[in-house]
């Protein structure tokens, strides 16, 4: 999930139904779609197959890495997306702050490696950087045992023994010797490692790490433009319920609904951020990967890949239309998608 690492948050809850407005996809406006239809064999197998997170907090990374994959029509690496963004958080004052303040609050993972994000800015740091590790490279999904984890917070652990000048030295290079054997560092030498992480902060350091550990696997990255959708929503106060209101508010709502039917028919997933509360009894920020639409039961659904890997348990079935337990992702209809769906990004070149 997404962790909350804003400092200021303001929501304006509402309901479109008090306003007089109905949220419903017509069947003549609900075709079937599928970003796999015209995949290779690589790339269907690739959205056909459960991600997982593992209870790292880089939903967003997937989400992000996924759109690029879409377009390099080659598996982009998640944990690398996310070290890019980790990066590159560490360079702005305000947003450190801002990630340090939400540490007070959210309890994570990792003591030093953030986690957390929003898909666009991920997307656009990926771009900035210009060259990815691929998926094969650096596997993620293949970790069944939390094995990415365990290294972060190892690195973690070695890094903060650094500050001890009398036993850095010596435990360090004890701890990164046993460290080189994992197949994730595969490539670095002990002397090289110890030297990275002394001469960086942990999230610098461990981009380096993972940009040198698949230095012949990168993937040069196209100069993609990162856009957003957003959805139309009614004036507050008396203004928002004037006719004519309720009549824009309407049309923007068929126009969002078919600029997304539009972008899913040219094969481009779309990522969205949204609140868990509307698929499970729990809350808390996240990021998936919108790949698809149909028409079931007399209402248009909106096919959402996830990044919790096989299995329908942790979902409300009274609050989705369906799970794919095969392919770890979920089905919403019309209503809940719009509801639920606070920001949707996409690659528009």
């Amino acid at each position: 999930m997404k962790k909350s690492i804003s400092l200021f948050i303001i929501i304006f809850c509402f309901s479109l139904s008090s306003w007089g407005i109905d949220v419903k996809i017509p069947e003549s406006e609900c075709s079937d779609v599928d970003v796999r239809e015209n995949m290779n064999p690589e790339m269907k197998e690739h959205f056909s197959t459960p991600r997982n997170q593992d209870g790292i907090g880089w939903c967003y990374a997937f989400s992000a890495a996924d759109l690029l994959t879409a377009e390099m029509k080659e598996p982009v690496s998640a944990s690398h997306v996310s070290a890019i963004f980790n990066k590159n958080i560490d360079n702005s004052t305000f947003m450190k702050l801002g990630y340090n303040i939400g540490r007070l609050f959210n309890e994570g993972t990792f003591g030093d490696s953030y986690e957390g994000g929003w898909v666009d800015r991920a997307l656009e740091n990926a771009v900035d950087e210009k060259r990815v590790c691929s998926e094969e490279a650096l596997p993620f999904d293949r970790n069944y045992r939390g094995e990415t984890a365990g290294i972060i917070l190892r690195l973690e652990e070695i890094k903060a023994g650094m500050k001890d000048e009398s036993t850095a030295k010596i435990v360090s290079c004890n701890e990164i010797d046993s460290l080189i054997s994992f197949r994730e560092l595969n490539g670095l030498s002990a002397s090289e490692l110890y030297s990275i992480l002394e001469q960086n902060n942990m999230n610098t350091a461990l981009s380096i790490i993972l940009k040198k550990r698949c230095s012949e696997n990168l993937i040069k990255l196209k100069d993609f433009e990162i856009d957003s959708l957003s959805k139309p929503r009614p004036r507050v106060g008396k203004q928002g319920r004037k006719m004519s209101d309720r009549i824009r508010v309407k049309k923007g709502i068929k126009r969002y609904f078919g600029k997304i039917g539009d972008i899913l028919s040219s094969g481009k997933p779309m990522g969205i951020s949204y609140n868990v509360d509307n698929i499970m009894d729990s809350s808390g920020g996240h990021a998936s990967v919108l790949t698809g639409r149909r028409w079931k039961d007399g209402k248009c659904q909106f096919k959402i890949r996830n990044s919790w890997g096989r299995g329908c348990r942790s979902y409300d079935m009274d609050k989705i239309e369906e799970c794919n337990y095969e392919e770890g992702s979920f089905w919403v209809d019309d209503k809940r998608f719009y509801d639920m769906v606070t920001d949707l990004d996409y690659i528009s070149n």
